[in-house]
This record gives structure tokens, C-alpha cells and sequence, in this order.
């Protein structure tokens, strides 16, 4: 049983941040994927993009990305994608 449900608001600045730091060519450098867009439709079975509210399992998306990129999670993931856009 997963008991680790995290929840954010997805609501459409945090959406633009996604998609400004999640560029085609962060994702084609890191992961098995072309692009964001991709990455959301692979894991849609772990997390509904399109909610104004993101509800998943850290356990599930984590296990995710360790399997279709070079990261160990979703927020080292996010973290160094920030980091090369924003350059933090």
C-alpha cells in the first residue's frame, strides 16, 4: 500500500514553469524522451497533467523517472533542469 501521495497546484504559472524549464533539449540530454510533452503522456498512468490539482504517488513517479532518465527523482529532476535554465 503507497502512502505517499504528494499534491500541488497545477494551476497554469505552475504549469509554464514546467514547460520553460523542461526543454526539448534538457529532455532529449537526460531522459529516453523527446520532449516534456512526452514525459507527461509515458506517466500519465502515475499522474493526471491536466488536473488543476497534481496528485501521484512520489514512490510511483520516482520509480518512473529512475527508469526513463538519468535522475534518481522526480525532484532531482526538477532541481537540475531549474538549475541549467535559470542557471541557480
Amino acid at each position: 500500500m503507497l502512502n505517499d501521495y504528494v499534491s500541488y497546484d497545477n494551476n497554469d504559472k505552475f504549469k509554464k514553469i514546467l514547460d520553460d524549464v523542461f526543454t526539448d533539449e534538457f529532455m532529449q540530454k537526460y531522459t529516453n524522451l523527446e520532449n516534456f510533452e512526452a514525459f507527461k503522456y509515458s506517466s500519465a498512468v502515475i499522474c493526471d497533467w491536466t488536473q488543476p490539482r497534481l496528485v501521484y504517488s512520489k514512490t510511483l513517479l520516482d520509480g518512473f523517472v529512475r527508469e526513463s532518465t538519468q535522475f534518481r527523482s522526480w525532484d532531482e529532476m526538477v532541481m537540475r533542469a531549474t538549475d541549467e535554465r535559470y542557471g541557480v
